[in-house]
C-alpha cells in the first residue's frame, strides 16, 4: 500500500522517462490507423486465403471494445527511495486477439 504525493509521483515518472527514453509521448492518437491496419492485415490475409475464416473472426479486433494500449505506474514500495514501475495495458488493444491467438 503507498500513500504519497501526487506531484511527488508525477516527478518520479518524469525522471523514469528522462533516464530511460524507452518510450514516447504521443502528440497524436494514433487508434484509427492501427485499428485499420490490423483490419486490411487480417482481411489481405483471408483474401488470399493464407488464413482461415474461423482464423480471420478470432484475430478481428471489435471496433467498439477496442482501446489505444496506454501506460501507466505503480510504486516499487519495497525498493529504497519508492521508483516507479511501468506497465502498459494493451488488454483491448487492437492487435490484442492476434497475440492472445498467436499464443494459443
Amino acid at each position: 500500500f503507498y500513500i504519497g504525493s501526487a506531484i511527488e509521483f508525477d516527478k518520479k515518472v518524469q525522471k523514469f522517462f528522462q533516464d530511460t527514453n524507452a518510450f514516447v509521448i504521443l502528440e497524436e492518437n494514433p487508434f484509427n490507423e492501427i485499428l485499420d491496419k490490423v483490419i486490411q492485415l487480417l482481411n489481405r490475409l483471408y483474401g488470399k486465403k493464407l488464413i482461415l475464416r474461423w482464423q480471420y473472426n478470432k484475430m478481428m479486433p471489435d471496433r467498439t471494445k477496442s482501446e489505444l494500449a496506454h501506460l501507466y505506474f505503480n510504486p516499487k514500495t519495497h525498493k529504497d527511495g519508492i521508483p516507479v514501475r511501468p506497465i502498459e495495458n494493451t488488454m483491448r488493444a487492437p492487435t490484442t486477439n492476434i497475440s492472445n491467438f498467436l499464443d494459443e
